[in-house]
């Protein structure tokens, strides 16, 4: 028996479960040939199972580098039952012609090694014969333990030999994958690689589970998909409850599930599918469209206008996401947070623009911190730094803060606000996508954006001279990318992005309680049409961008940057500083250096050719970047956050920061 070693990082329990796997073979029926109900394959084959899932198979197929390392020790092994002499990641010789040996490895491991393995290829310890054949084996290993293959070596052939092979088979078997998730297909290709695909077409009783499998791909209905978890926790009656076999079925059932769960996704995609067919490869920094007069989807809803409201799709049911991990925004901000109080300073907003990669426009800056509150007051004008407390957002009140930064003087001005829409746009939205009609309700992303003086919902009733427009002139809007909520009233990292021009701007909340936004970003005041008169913070807001408490049609047309992040962000901003690692590479990089909308540089550069893009001489994310980031994302991960962290580098593989 295969030697098991006691380790404080490998549960003695799970080698056997492992061992168990190394030496199962479905050899019942030979693998079938490609029949009708083939999908074709449109991506490499890491794009088309989600991290979880490759993890999940390369656990039960190799048992990991520390199982490998420790308990194989890289050598050859025979793993009892049927199997024969066995290499690298589950590489069973007795199962593989001379040819494929050769193929295979050549080139990976030293040719002695190749010419010492030989005479085990095709040899396995199956019955008739099995007691020889098992004599045999243990003679056969103990004379090949001073072969070693690497681990590096052995992953990277079961990733350029394995993985492809089988990808490869499960979609000449498997109708409709393309509809599924990256975890559920991950789950169906686990089971091929410890079953293979012949059972799929199999009149044998033994493989009545994988045939109804595929007469649920080929339907291709949502409810069959559902189905599918049972068939797989059906196959443990072959091998008893008990045996590491069905605790692996039981588990792809629950990765299936997984995926199920996040179907909404896959589904938003194929209906809303924008950002999967952009208008170019290239970036376009400029607004091409803005020059005429865009209607604002976005704009703020009339007081009494009534929503029908389905069971479960009603404004009393929208909240914001309970769990930061499962929300973009926050999703990629490193745990555990800072405190709940902290002061805000020039030095925290200039790490903030700095570990961003933004390049805002000269002058003020205008900051919008998602979730935060100013401690103690309405506002802070003319200051140094601001005191404000960490809280999330309820699409109902203003639980956010907008402000401005003198960049030459380094003094604060900061104002209680709201960066997300209001709670009947998320039903309102709900509903057009029921309906199939234009989508209206959305979240603008974390990142910097341009705005520009102008007007609010022109020749409206509700028309606002002298609010900031999300565009580059005074009129138009521009192109972004924001996500929207098509099935239910939470927004989460599953959701749909949409590359759009929602026209989410910056103008007073109007309302006495609450504020009016289908997606712009809001401060308490209003507007009054007849004598272009503006009032409340909204109005504080526009005095500390140098303009009046009366609109004056020389405003029209000037421009600032507006850095939208989250509340938590400049609290680790702050944080840094205050332990004074702020200017600290190490402690930077991890915490705050982030690619998003509207980085700029070098970084998004590499970025972009990595991402398949033509390079934009002006190395900047904007739609095209953000929806390839997003893509890229959700093809590897089934989520997407639209934000490249660090760790989101190594996620995804790329090579990006320095």
């Amino acid at each position: 028996m295969l030697e098991i070693l006691l380790d404080s990082e490998i549960e003695a329990n799970s080698h056997a479960d492992l061992i168990e796997m190394l030496a199962y073979r479905e050899a019942e029926v030979a693998a079938s040939d490609a029949v009708a109900e083939a999908t074709p394959i449109t991506a490499a084959w890491p794009d088309l199972i989600s991290t979880r899932a490759y993890d999940f198979i390369v656990g039960w197929e190799t048992g990991g580098k520390a199982f490998y390392e420790q308990v194989i020790k890289a050598r050859p092994v025979w793993p009892e039952f049927s199997s024969g002499i066995t290499i690298g990641c589950g590489y069973d010789l007795g199962y593989h012609t001379e040819a494929a040996f050769e193929a295979d490895w050549q080139g990976r491991i030293p040719k002695a090694a190749i010419d010492r393995l030989r005479p085990t290829i095709g040899f396995n310890t199956s019955e008739p014969g099995r007691a020889a054949k098992v004599v045999k084996a243990k003679a056969l290993v103990a004379t090949l333990k001073d072969i070693t293959i690497p681990w590096d070596v052995a992953i990277r052939q079961f990733d350029e030999v394995k993985m492809p092979k089988l990808i490869g088979d499960l979609y000449r078997t498997l109708d409709n994958l393309d509809r599924l998730h990256p975890h559920a297909r991950g789950a169906l290709l686990s089971l091929v690689f410890n079953r293979g695909t012949g059972g799929f077409t199999s009149a044998k009783d033994r493989f009545r589970e994988l045939v109804a499998i595929r007469g649920l791909m080929t339907s291709g209905r949502a409810q069959d998909f559902a189905e599918i978890p049972g068939q797989f926790r059906a196959m443990t009656r072959i091998w008893g409850d008990t045996s590491s076999l069905s605790k692996r079925r039981r588990q792809e059932a629950d990765l299936f599930e997984a995926g199920l769960a996040e179907a909404g996704l896959t589904e938003n995609l194929v209906a809303f599918g924008r950002l999967a067919q952009p208008e170019s490869l290239e970036e376009r920094s400029e607004d091409h469209a803005d020059g005429a007069n865009q209607t604002d989807n976005q704009g703020d809803i009339d007081d009494g206008v009534g929503l029908l409201e389905a069971p479960g799709i009603a404004v009393a049911n929208v909240r914001w996401n309970t769990s930061d991990d499962d929300q973009p925004d926050y999703r990629h901000l490193p745990k555990p947070v800072p405190g709940p109080e902290f002061d805000l300073t020039a030095a925290d907003i200039e790490a903030l623009i700095r570990f961003n990669a933004f390049s805002p426009l000269p002058g003020l800056v205008v900051f919008a911190l998602r979730g935060v509150r100013i401690v103690g007051a309405d506002k802070r004008e003319n200051v140094l730094s601001v005191t404000l407390a960490d809280q999330r957002p309820d699409h109902r009140d203003y639980r956010c803060v907008i402000g401005v930064l003198d960049r030459n003087t380094g003094k604060l001005w900061a104002y209680k606000a709201s960066t997300v829409p209001e709670a009947s746009a998320l039903v309102t939205c709900v509903q057009r996508a029921q309906q199939g009609t234009e989508l209206s309700g959305n979240i603008l992303p974390t990142g910097l954006y341009t705005y520009t003086v102008g007007t609010h919902r022109a020749g409206t009733s509700g028309e606002i001279r002298g609010v900031l427009r999300l565009s580059k002139t005074a009129s138009g809007a521009s192109r972004v990318v924001v996500l929207r909520s098509l099935t239910d009233l939470v927004y989460d990292r599953r959701d749909f992005w949409d590359d759009c021009r929602p026209a989410d701007n910056i103008h007073p909340g109007r309302r006495r309680n609450g504020f009016s936004s289908l997606g712009c970003l809001t401060l308490p005041g209003d507007y009054d049409k007849p004598t272009g008169r503006h009032s409340g913070l909204w109005a504080d807001f526009r005095k500390a961008l140098g303009m009046g408490a009366v609109f004056a049609p020389t405003d029209d047309g000037r421009q600032f940057s507006v850095m939208l992040v989250t509340g938590l962000d400049a609290a680790i901003a702050s944080r840094l500083r205050q332990a004074g690692e702020i200017d600290n590479p190490a402690q930077g990089r991890a915490a705050l250096m982030r690619l998003r909308f509207g980085s700029k540089g070098p970084a998004v550069a590499r970025l972009q050719q990595q991402l398949g893009l033509e390079l934009d001489a002006s190395q900047l994310i904007g739609p095209v970047t953000l929806g390839a980031l997003i893509a890229a994302q959700q093809r590897k991960l089934g989520w997407a956050d639209g934000i490249l962290s660090p760790e989101m580098e190594a996620e995804l593989g790329l090579s990006v920061f320095e």
